[in-house]
């Protein structure tokens, strides 16, 4: 259903959709690295969950976000998780990943290959170079490659203790049978923690195949909300969708979710237009909070006051120079605006 605010696991035959799943398979299919970026809530897990299921490629799924920052057992289960959600969904080849697991530092299956576990002991710890390696085994001995899907992958930044882009590097330039797959909502911390264009980064050069999620203008957004109350057979007036498309501006996320909330409840149809939109402010604004209180400046504070309206730089410069009463570096400036650009809490629009 079109209105299953769940991800999706089969394909949206709608808009771009279908042009960002061809991109993304093309990919898979050619790159040892693809990137699916985007803002929040405008379908990059649906996107990565279609492409998974229906891309006829066994796969890992990880999603790294963490309650904050992650001690080495915390990350053990997470593989720990990761793995047994595989084992469990590829029964025909479950004593082949056995078999390429058994040799691995840190990792035991079980006899039934349904339970691992992970040591997290200095002495025993699982290298994940180790682990890509066994991945990449597996697929020469399946005779396809295996896909290594992380989902928010600019979290793995907290796991500093393992230098992801090093990793990466060397799958990419050594294990043919291994594709990994990164989605990002905060788009510079994903490629702050990949470093493609830094010269010294190890994956500097290396090409990495990009896909983008976008907001639905205005007419596909009328046209998604008209297409998914005919899929549940529900009539819902012009206006009510105008005013929701109006309200929600394009996000599919919300969208998805305020034709959910009319199929849950249709006399309630208009009035859930306000209940959404009051749940992304709530969502945006607890996002907010999580954001500042990892700042010492209160720059931050003023920056975003000033961005309640769009305004061009140097307007956004004097913005703050009449708060603070005093002339600012304009060097200061652009490390505000692209910390929070890079977060996805401000856009830059039209240069």
């Amino acid at each position: 259903m079109l209105f299953d605010p769940r991800p999706k696991t089969r394909r949206r035959d709608l808009f771009d959709f279908n042009n960002e799943l061809r991109a993304l398979f093309k990919g898979v299919r050619e790159a040892p690295i693809s990137v699916v970026v985007g803002l929040r809530r405008t379908g990059k897990t649906s996107l990565l969950k279609v492409a998974l299921n229906e891309g006829g490629l066994p796969y890992i799924y990880l999603d790294p976000r963490f309650s904050g920052v992650p001690a080495y057992r915390d990350f053990a289960y997470f593989i720990k998780s990761a793995l047994e959600d595989f084992l469990s969904r590829y029964g025909g080849i479950r004593e082949v990943i056995k078999n390429v697991l058994k040799g691995l530092r840190g990792v035991r299956v079980s006899a039934g290959g349904l339970s691992v576990e992970v040591s997290w002991g200095r002495e025993e710890r699982l290298s994940i170079t180790q682990l890509f390696n066994a991945i990449n085994k597996l697929g020469g001995r399946i005779g396809k490659p295996v896909v290594v899907a992380v989902d928010e992958a600019q979290e793995l930044r907290k796991v500093a203790w393992i230098p992801f882009n090093s990793i990466l590097a060397y799958v990419y330039d050594n294990l043919d049978n291994l594709r990994i797959v990164l989605t990002g909502s905060e788009v510079g911390l994903l490629y702050r923690l990949l470093r493609l264009e830094d010269p010294s980064s190890p994956l500097y050069g290396r090409y990495t195949y990009v896909v983008k999620t976008r907001k639905l203008g205005k007419e596909k957004s009328i046209e998604f909300l008209r297409e998914g109350f005919k899929e549940v057979g529900l009539e819902v007036g012009e206006g009510v969708i105008e005013e929701a498309v109006n309200t929600l501006d394009g996000i599919i996320g919300w969208l998805t979710l305020f034709g959910y909330s009319c199929y849950l409840s249709p006399k309630k149809c208009l009035s859930n237009v306000n209940a959404v939109l009051a749940t992304a402010v709530e969502m945006a604004r607890k996002e907010l909070e999580n954001f500042l209180l990892t700042r010492r400046s209160g720059r931050y504070r003023n920056l975003l006051k000033a961005l309640t309206v769009e305004r061009s730089w140097s307007e956004v410069k004097k913005s703050l120079e009449s708060v603070e009463g005093r002339t600012l570096n304009d060097k200061t400036i652009n490390e505000l605006l692209k910390t929070l650009t890079d977060f996805s809490i401000v856009e830059k629009v039209g240069g």
